[in-house]
């Protein structure tokens, strides 16, 4: 069975500047772990659909807005994150909890600007929303509801696992060269980890092997796509395995979710997934579009909150890091193999029945991008 996505759906320019529109600046996206967000002035930045974004922690309370300066439009927050209030570094604007200009330096001298010019200057508010542990945002000048995006017992369950996140965690981004969909694709499609993972991630996954020639029966014939489902809440669900992890010292310091040997996943279309190890390890993957061949990995790996005093925290998360990006790596090898191999003539992805959700990514995708 042909995908009904074509080559140049990972290739074309057009392509991604609809994918902005259409998606990234109409669906929910995760911005990230509350807890990290708990310091007075504590902020994270994106960059969604093109548009620059901050999360910040005001004296109103959590908001987000445009990172854009009313003035001229430079970043109001550079860093990916930091603890800083809400200000210009260019031309020291400074603003309130609510956007608002709260002080502008040298007004009289240098702008001139009345008061009521001044009241009517603000940031651009941009839709948060929290569930549990996770904070979400929304481009849209009237947002979907949250829950017509995921199902309502999907975020009961996300909201579980993250609200025992803690406030230790490790940040990394590095690029990409592919396109940001075979990234969501990939972590979808189980079927990958033997091969690609056969000396790491697949050891710790018995149930991840492929099977014996004939312990299974044969897979009847694929659906055909009239017999797939275009529910957009179906494109984000969780999944449970039991892996081989060993239970560690550290972990009677952590408040934990789950049991030593659960590993699971909760995979957030359009471009996240929630990974909790142990019921200790809370690990975000995020697939930020760059360009057609390129995206922006973000990695937040974060401790569940401590129990008890433990040093050796930051040596914990660095460890778990470097073995979570030698997988990481591994998959990148192969799709920015992909990605260079694909041409806009290149004919469509073959799926077979056991890649239905694949075949669902894509109906609901094609779906989306057509309302556009």
């Amino acid at each position: 069975m042909r995908s009904i996505l074509r080559a140049a759906d990972y290739t074309s320019t057009s392509v991604f500047e609809t994918e902005e529109r259409a998606l990234f600046r109409r669906l929910w996206i995760l911005a990230g772990f509350r807890s990290l967000l708990d310091a007075p002035d504590a902020f994270v930045t994106h960059r969604i659909g093109g548009v620059p974004v901050v999360i910040q922690n005001t004296t109103a309370g959590l908001r987000a807005y445009v990172n854009r300066c009313a003035h001229r439009h430079a970043p109001v927050q550079i860093d990916d994150f930091g603890t800083r209030r809400l200000a210009c570094p260019y031309h020291g604007w400074v603003y309130d909890g609510d956007g608002r200009v709260r002080s502008i330096p040298g007004n009289e001298a240098n702008y001139g600007f009345d008061g009521a010019c001044v009241a009517a200057l603000r940031l651009e508010p941009v839709a948060l929303r929290i569930v549990g542990g996770l904070v979400f945002v929304n481009l849209a000048p009237d947002p979907m509801p949250l829950e017509a995006q995921f199902h309502p017992a999907f975020l009961e369950r996300a909201a579980h696992a993250s609200g025992f996140v803690g406030d230790t965690a490790l940040f990394a981004k590095f690029d990409a060269g592919y396109n940001w969909k075979l990234n969501f694709e990939n972590v979808v499609d189980r079927n990958h980890v033997p091969f690609v993972h056969a000396a790491s991630f697949a050891s710790l996954a018995p149930s991840l092997k492929p099977p014996a020639p004939g312990t299974r029966p044969p897979s009847p014939p694929p659906q055909p796509d009239a017999e797939i489902g275009d529910d957009l809440r179906e494109l984000s669900f969780d999944w449970q395995a039991s892996f081989d992890l060993p239970s560690l010292p550290w972990h009677e310091a952590i408040e934990r979710c789950a049991r030593t040997e659960d590993y699971v996943n909760y995979f957030l279309y359009p471009n996240v997934n929630y990974i909790v190890m142990s019921g200790a390890i809370h690990l975000i993957q995020q697939y930020c579009p760059a360009a057609p061949d390129r995206t922006e990995y973000r990695i937040t790996m974060a401790l569940g909150r401590r129990t008890k005093r433990l040093p050796a925290a930051p040596a914990i998360l660095w460890s778990q890091l470097k073995s979570e990006k030698r997988v990481i790596d591994e998959d990148t090898v192969v799709l920015e193999a992909l990605q260079r191999g694909l041409a806009n003539d290149a004919p469509p992805a073959f799926h077979g029945a056991g890649e239905y959700r694949l075949r669902r990514i894509a109906k609901v995708y094609r779906k989306l991008m057509e309302a556009a």
